[in-house]
């Protein structure tokens, strides 16, 4: 299904910017520490993302519910941001067609951010009595998904009355948060994220799942693949491990200040997958504190970009920029669809050369290219080749990527499963919108007035 090749951080390959293999064996007592302490917070239920695969119960709930709201709606909109938004979004665009919203029913829209102009135009061109909205939100009082469901709360009652609960799906805590509350008070059909379960790694839970199965995704193949991947990434030797190789090349990066890593597929379908690596990333391993409480300010910033097109906008600064980047490339070996490039008269051999061949042999041509390019100049680069994308292979890479970020942050010792740094914003936010018990904490932001100008 997917091969790992590391071998583009190698001194070996790439000169004195590269890794010693002595340096990943002296890491050796770090990992197996490491991946102890993994197994063991597994076993407490602190780590649950693993196991999630096996929570047939909530498959099963998942896919009775979406039979029965089957062929009700033409459009589903998702409201939820962050991970809730991102996860869903990943597996629509890598698993159903590019225009699917233009030729097939039903379409689905992902609002994660409160945008007014964004807002009034999707409330403008919908029609609630065939939509379906769904809210992610595993508090419910996230300020954002609050506002949108605000909104749509209005909406549906200004639109289809006393139906309004059919129009909506709530996926929030199983017990409690007012998402919860107002289930019960509408009858809103309410599915559950585990409460050890954060939002960016839920996408295997119901908020990616209820999305992907009305969208006609197989689910049960999304939680094979992932079930297939499991066994090797508890696997505690590295060179069996793919995630533990992946975290153990970046801890050594990070200590010899590599503090950026790009994710680059080759595939327009695999690009929301940088975007939700990139929060996956940055919200587990960006971190002020480890976990004995040391101030240590680790983290590496994730880069989204998209082969060939960043090509074209990016990779001049990793050919010759610093050497701080960490590039992973991402290729599909057999696309589901291909075009093979005309044969035209008169075309010069500055394009003819291109007649016969497919556009997949070209985008794979430009993947291995740039790699070897990166490789010649001394960056730091790896490469995951896909034998095809479908949804086992899908299921199998997104639990990759978790395992690998879980271990890491363990790796770094700090908490991968907190987000503290984002706490304060969200306070005040709420100080500045009026929200009680926060007066206090409504507070300006500071500028220095010499460095201000108004045009």
């Amino acid at each position: 299904m997917i091969r790992f090749d590391f071998s583009g951080i190698s001194q070996a390959l790439i000169g004195g910017h590269g890794i010693d293999p002595a340096d990943l064996e002296a890491l050796s007592p770090a990992i197996d520490a490491a991946h102890t302490e993994i197994l063991e917070r597994r076993a407490r239920g602190e780590i649950l993302f693993y196991d999630l695969p096996d929570q047939q119960a909530a498959l099963d709930e998942v896919t009775t519910l979406a039979a029965h709201l089957e062929r009700r709606f033409s459009t589903i909109v998702h409201l939820g941001i962050g991970g809730s938004s991102l996860g869903p979004r990943t597996l629509f665009t890598a698993l159903k067609p590019p225009l699917h919203n233009l030729h097939s029913r039903p379409r689905i829209f992902f609002i994660d951010n409160v945008d007014p102009e964004e807002l009034h135009d999707l409330f403008s061109f919908i029609n609630p009595a065939e939509t379906l909205f769904i809210v992610a939100s595993k508090s419910g009082g996230t300020p954002e998904t609050a506002a949108q469901l605000m909104l749509v709360l209005d909406l549906l009652r200004r639109t289809v009355g006393e139906r309004l609960a059919e129009h909506l799906v709530f996926i929030t805590d199983p017990a409690k948060g007012a998402l919860r509350q107002l289930a019960r008070e509408l009858g809103v059909p309410a599915l559950s994220i585990p409460p050890q379960i954060g939002g960016r790694f839920s996408v295997l839970t119901p908020v990616g799942l209820l999305p992907a199965c009305l969208l006609g995704i197989d689910i049960h193949r999304l939680m094979h693949g992932a079930r297939r991947m499991r066994p090797c990434l508890l696997e505690a030797d590295p060179f069996k491990n793919p995630a533990y190789l992946f975290g153990a090349i970046h801890f050594l990066a990070m200590a010899r200040g590599v503090n950026v890593c790009v994710l680059m597929p080759y595939a327009a379908a695999l690009k929301d997958l940088a975007d939700w690596f990139g929060q996956l990333w940055a919200e587990s391993l960006g971190k002020k504190l480890s976990r004995t409480g040391k101030v240590v300010h680790t983290g590496q910033t994730p880069v989204k970009a998209l082969g060939a097109t960043d090509q074209h906008s990016q990779v001049q600064l990793y050919m010759e920029g610093p050497f701080d980047k960490i590039i992973h490339f991402i290729t599909v070996g057999r696309m589901r669809e291909d075009l093979t490039i005309p044969s035209l008269e008169n075309t010069g051999e500055s394009m003819s050369y291109l007649a016969g061949k497919s556009i997949s042999e070209l985008l794979m041509s430009e993947a291995h290219g740039t790699r070897a390019a990166l490789s010649a100049n001394g960056r730091m680069t790896t490469h995951i080749a896909l034998e095809s994308l479908d949804e086992e292979t899908m299921g199998a890479l997104l639990l990759f990527f978790e395992a690998a970020t879980a271990f890491t942050g363990t790796l770094l010792g700090i908490d991968p499963f907190d987000q503290p740094g984002v706490e304060l914003g969200k306070q005040l936010t709420f100080g500045r919108m009026g929200r009680e018990g926060y007066e206090h904490m409504v507070r300006t932001s500071a500028s220095d007035e010499r460095l201000v100008i108004e045009i």
